[in-house]
């Protein structure tokens, strides 16, 4: 639900808008100039900050945090069982036995052959081509690590480790023997948590900690410049400062808006696609506030 409130979206990016033309028109143009650069200087600054806090967040605290939370949630059996279910579930009528798909995931030699042998003689004759299930297997192996990282962490956590799975499945020759250690999942978590949820989280520290430092920044420097401009005395404005200053009240609202667009980012990989204002679908109906959120998902 809520993509038939798309609308939302661009009523406040017009508000904003409105807001700030009015206030920069009020202004003139000295002190709405002066304004539009102290926030465009703290965005920039929050932006070259944001990252050095996001990695912080995503290798220290987080990360081990995240590790204990996987760990509480599966056991050595769990990987094996999920992806069996997946593997019988391809379409070929197939029923594994768990004695034989253990002995193929125990390969020392090559996970993905043993397991390609063994699918292939299951029910005594070829169920398919070797391409065909390697790229069959490759997807379930994304799809059991996003499983299982979505029963401790965030979806977003989830579809980030299932995609890098996805796009690397070779790392899984690594995990794999790490996921059946009946005597501690940690490794295979700390694992997990290190190298498949620690980009989200990373992305996840730089939006939030942008936020607040912008936020902070900007205030601070509008409020200075207001300070100084408080014992400066003023000409009146003239009808083209009025003008210009509404222009740069509207390239204030430009860099406002984008905040607005990173928090909407930070709702929606915190939460889930179903929420009813912060969801994709919704914004990707939008006019104009599309563009903001898409420069944002590409900033960070």
């Amino acid at each position: 639900m809520g993509s038939q409130y798309w609308w939302f979206y661009d009523v406040i990016v017009a508000a904003i808008a409105l807001v700030c033309i009015f206030i920069g028109s009020k202004k003139g143009v000295m002190k709405s100039a002066f304004g539009f650069v102290g926030v465009i200087i703290a965005a920039v600054l929050s932006y070259a900050i944001s990252g050095a806090v996001g990695d912080t967040v995503s290798s220290g605290i987080v990360c081990e945090s995240n590790a204990k939370k996987i760990t509480e949630s599966i056991d050595g059996g769990t990987f094996t069982g999920l992806y069996s279910e997946y593997l019988e579930n391809m379409g070929y009528s197939i029923r594994l036995d768990d004695n034989k798909l253990g002995a193929a995931l125990d390969s020392k030699e090559s996970i993905d052959d043993d397991l390609v042998f063994y699918l292939n003689s299951v029910n005594g004759h070829s169920i398919d081509k070797k391409e065909v299930l390697l790229e069959k297997m490759h997807e379930g192996y994304a799809v059991v690590i996003g499983d299982i990282v979505s029963r401790s962490l965030n979806e977003y956590a989830a579809l980030t480790a299932e995609e890098l799975v996805r796009e690397k499945p070779e790392i899984m020759t690594e995990l794999i023997p790490m996921l059946r250690n009946e005597d501690s999942i940690h490794p295979a978590s700390l694992y997990i948590a290190e190298n498949l949820t620690a980009p989200a989280y990373n992305t996840i520290g730089k939006l939030v900690s942008f936020l607040i430092i912008f936020g902070v920044c900007a205030l601070g420097f509008v409020w200075g410049i207001n300070a100084f401009f408080s014992h400066k005395e003023v000409d009146a404005i003239s009808i083209t400062s009025h003008f210009a200053g509404g222009i740069f009240g509207l390239l204030t609202a430009a860099a406002i808006v984008f905040a607005v667009a990173v928090w909407v980012k930070v709702s929606a990989v915190t939460g889930n696609n179903e929420m009813l204002f912060f969801n994709n679908d919704a914004v990707e109906k939008t006019y104009v506030f599309k563009y903001f959120y898409d420069f944002a998902t590409k900033v960070f």
